[in-house]
């Protein structure tokens, strides 16, 4: 097989913890012990990973900072919080696979995302980041321009999610990849940036770290696209009936129905229905602690062409 994975924020970092170093630590061992006969097997694997909670986080601390400490851009958190994350993924990963006996080297790269300049998003925020405010501060939150959407745990912050079109270092994550190499990469979606007069130049924004994924699941020639999330499998309807296998004609029709929520499962579904052009693709969406069994095709959704 020839799998990327891509693992959410919440994988190090859960509601109702301290955030700290430790406790992320703690959180990446037990996350990435469900795919240990994974980690340690021969198949060529790339690891993507969020950071929704972490770079919402770092952002708070910069502002807070201010003006003791300079004004510090979202792309620049974004490649902060890449590297911070990598860090704690790539530690794990040695530990397990050195207590286990494994042999896999493992490494953390920074990657940087091509987006457009004219993108809507930068002008319609939609990306939720850091923690949940009570709805009692959202007038507050508002006063300091910011923009917010409403959730069942509280309030969030949304910032500018543009669409990825290219990884500048895709040839490098290629090498890495076929050399069973298991690099950490693109994390938060990597670090956005657009073309201009031939430079590169940053801009203000966390990409989903899904579509990412699935650009790099294609440009790899992936057999399998995993996303692993909260929940073991993809709902729809009122009564949150869960989808098992499904082939990309039908997922698609109920994405295009509205059944997928844009800042959560909807980017996922649209991930998988992107990677997911010929029978030799497979996407999987599940828990963590679901994705060996998916992989046999005994838990979560399972979408073939």
């Amino acid at each position: 097989m020839r799998i990327v994975l891509a693992i959410g924020g919440n994988a190090l970092l859960q509601s109702g913890d301290d955030g700290s170093v430790e406790s992320q630590s703690s959180r990446a061992y037990e996350s990435l012990s469900n795919v240990l006969p994974l980690i340690l097997s021969r198949e060529k694997l790339l690891l993507t990973h969020g950071n929704g909670p972490q770079v919402g986080n770092a952002l708070l601390r910069a502002e807070a900072g201010i003006p003791q400490t300079p004004h510090r851009p979202l792309d620049y958190l974004v490649s902060d919080t890449q590297g911070g994350i990598g860090y704690l993924l790539e530690r794990t990963l040695r530990n397990l696979i050195k207590k286990h006996r494994g042999a896999r080297e493992v490494m953390t790269m920074l990657a940087q995302v091509r987006v457009s300049s004219t993108d809507s998003s930068f002008d319609n925020p939609s990306k939720p980041i850091g923690p949940w405010f009570d709805p009692s501060e959202k007038e507050n939150l508002e006063s300091k321009g910011w923009f917010l959407t409403q959730t069942d745990k509280g309030v969030r912050r949304l910032v500018p999610s543009p669409k990825p079109k290219e990884v500048v270092e895709l040839e490098i994550i290629r090498s890495l990849f076929e050399n069973r190499m298991l690099c950490i990469t693109a994390g938060g979606g990597g670090t956005p940036v657009v073309q201009k007069s031939n430079e590169w130049r940053a801009v203000e924004g966390v990409i989903d770290k899904d579509l990412v994924s699935s650009i790099l699941a294609t440009e790899l020639n992936a057999t399998h696209l995993i996303i692993a999330t909260d929940v073991e499998n993809v709902w729809i309807g009122r009564n949150k009936e869960p989808l098992d296998i499904v082939n990309s004609e039908t997922l698609r029709k109920h994405y295009d129905n509205g059944e997928f929520p844009p800042g959560s499962m909807g980017p996922k579904v649209e991930a998988a229905l992107n990677f997911v052009k010929s029978d030799r693709q497979t996407a999987v969406i599940t828990s963590l602690s679901n994705v060996m069994q998916a992989l046999e095709g005994k838990s979560g959704t399972i979408v073939n062409f």
